[in-house]
């Protein structure tokens, strides 16, 4: 790498890095030379002294870039030395899994130390633990002291803590894993990354529900060798998933016959997909026993922090967390919330960060059995995900958690037919005339004046049609009635005085699940002429008929097409 000519930005001493040197290695080494301290020199380049540069982070590409500036080098050449062709397909931003690859610890081969002093950085990656130049199996702390190396290490060839030199430490010689010549092939080796991580967990913790807690990135080379070594074994033993599924289908019996197979989660969801792959892959066993082994089981507490005092004993395979359980029934985060805190689903650790909650599992479940149960639904239900949500954002005021508070308090008439595909949301059926009677217009009656901001829910249509609205003689000879207390507030009496006395066209097309242009073309025949019709740029028609419009639509209700389907056209 030729470096550019100097400015006034650049360093005082600059060197080119070595081949696939690790990026902290690097400025540690530009550091010295510049005869100043490691942290003087990345606050200068603008970054905290403590920054972790993950690979495909920004952190990552804003030290490039600034290291760029001072080395008089373009970002795409320091890129090309620092990092070697087989760990820019590994370490991929945006792809599940790699990113989360760079272990803490330093770790080096001591052969490629002899060769050059530099930390390399394919040595940080979790997959990588038997160099495969010189087939030596990397350390990550020292042989004397027990401590866990240093850079300086890499760089001055001494221990930081006991003084011993490298030169004098054991070589251990080791044939490469035959899963870390697998994972790192290139693009496909990403897949069986990801599959070896969730499986390594079934078979290191078969008991723990949480992926993410693998921590892979704190995990020792002899570890995570003994983790991928059963996972390499797991992937190619046709026993053990026999092994896999019946242990799952033992544990999940309740659960997967109320919520079929979705509710095991990410983790026991891929396992059952295993288990149940009757293709043979290999001769190679493991001990039953090693499933049942429960050693590890509350390691749970790592990722949850105030857990270990809270739980008082609680098994962790009981337990589900927040994030999985949003997954798993469908229901968003705020939803979520409104039953957490109407006492529906009890929080096992409630003072705990929102990320980190946990839910007992049977709880949960035992909640949802409670909910009427039908292999199909009655005339009159329809799908919850076809109404609620939508109808959270037309009726004013009303909330997709209110309205799973009331579906739990058996408040609301509903269906749950497990044989549906999906989640728990998918598998409900809600009564229509029900829900509508219920949360008609909300509670906004309640108030005598509501902000402007509601009008569009109200009303049905979009902010510019409610602007031309206001403007109107229609509206402003109703507001005479109803004086303004000022210029953002409705009172409700206008409201409920339009709604008894006019048809406002969307909103009833909308409640009555009917076309509005079918709609709009009965009127149109029967010569019912709108009071009021508007179609703002960017917005759909809006109209208000007179009150007995509705009543023409009531007796031709039956020919109106639903909104959710198209009337053929004739052939001609």
């Amino acid at each position: 790498m030729e470096l550019g000519v100097r400015d006034e930005h650049s360093l005082a001493v600059r060197r080119p890095p070595m081949p696939g040197e690790s990026l902290k290695s690097f400025l540690l080494r530009l550091a010295n030379l510049n005869a100043c301290k490691y942290k003087v020199l990345v606050k200068h380049l603008g970054f905290r002294p403590n920054i972790w540069f993950t690979p495909g982070s920004a952190s990552e590409s804003m030290m490039y870039k600034a290291l760029s500036k001072v080395l008089n080098v373009s970002e795409q050449a320091l890129l090309e030395v620092l990092r070697t062709p087989s760990m820019k397909d590994l370490w991929k931003p945006n792809i599940k899994g790699t990113s989360e690859m760079k272990i803490r610890t330093v770790r080096a081969c001591l052969s490629c130390l002899s060769e050059a002093s530099y930390h390399r950085q394919a040595w940080q990656h979790a997959m990588y633990c038997v160099c495969t130049k010189h087939h030596e199996r990397l350390i990550d702390c020292c042989p004397h002291c027990g401590n866990d190396l240093e850079l300086g290490v890499c760089l001055n060839g001494r221990c930081q803590n006991c003084g011993s030199h490298r030169s004098d430490w054991p070589v251990q010689e080791m044939t490469v894993p035959v899963w870390q010549e697998e994972v790192f092939k290139g693009v496909q080796s990403r897949e069986l990354l990801q599959s070896l991580l969730e499986m390594s967990m079934v078979a290191v913790r078969p008991l723990d529900l949480f992926t993410s807690d693998i921590r892979i990135r704190e995990m020792k080379v002899s570890e995570v060798m003994g983790l991928m070594d059963s996972a390499w074994d797991l992937l190619h033993s046709q026993a053990i998933r026999f092994i896999i599924q019946s242990a799952l289908s033992q544990r999940w019996s309740k659960a997967i016959g109320l919520l079929g197979k979705e509710l095991p989660l990410t983790l026991y969801q891929t396992a059952t997909l295993l288990a149940l792959d009757e293709k043979p892959h290999g001769e190679v066993e493991l001990c039953q026993s090693f499933f049942v082994n429960e050693t590890r089981e509350l390691d749970i507490v790592k990722s949850t922090k105030r857990f270990a005092i809270l739980s008082h004993g609680q098994s962790a395979d009981t337990l589900v967390k927040w994030t999985q359980l949003t997954a798993t029934l469908g229901i968003k985060p705020i939803p979520l919330e409104f039953l957490k805190n109407a006492g529906v689903f009890t929080p096992v650790n409630p003072r705990a960060a929102k990320k980190d909650l946990l839910f007992d599992l049977d709880e949960v479940v035992e909640q949802i059995c409670i909910l009427c149960r039908g292999d199909r639904p009655a005339d009159g239900y329809v799908a919850y995900q076809d109404l609620v949500p939508a109808a959270c954002r037309y009726i004013t005021g009303l909330s997709e958690g209110q309205v799973l508070v009331d579906i739990f308090r058996s408040e609301l008439p509903v269906v749950f037919c497990p044989s549906q595909g999906g989640t728990l949301l998918d598998k409900l059926y809600v009564e229509r005339k029900a829900f509508l009677r219920r949360y008609d217009e909300s509670e906004i009656y309640t108030y005598k004046v509501v902000p402007e901001s509601y009008l569009p829910a109200y009303f049905g249509t979009k902010r510019p049609n409610i602007e031309a609205l206001l403007k109107s003689e229609f509206f402003q000879r109703l507001i005479d009635s109803f004086p303004l207390q000022d210029l953002h507030t409705i009172p409700t009496e206008c409201l409920k005085h339009i709604k008894d006395n006019y048809l406002i066209l969307n909103k009833w097309a909308y409640s009555h699940k009917k076309s509005k242009i079918k709609c709009l073309c009965l009127l149109k025949q029967e010569k019912i002429q709108p009071i009021v019709r508007f179609s703002e740029e960017s917005c759909n028609s809006f109209e208000i008929f007179p009150k007995e419009a509705e009543q023409v639509l009531l007796n031709h209700y039956d020919e109106l097409v639903p909104d959710n389907k198209k009337a053929s056209r004739p052939k001609h």
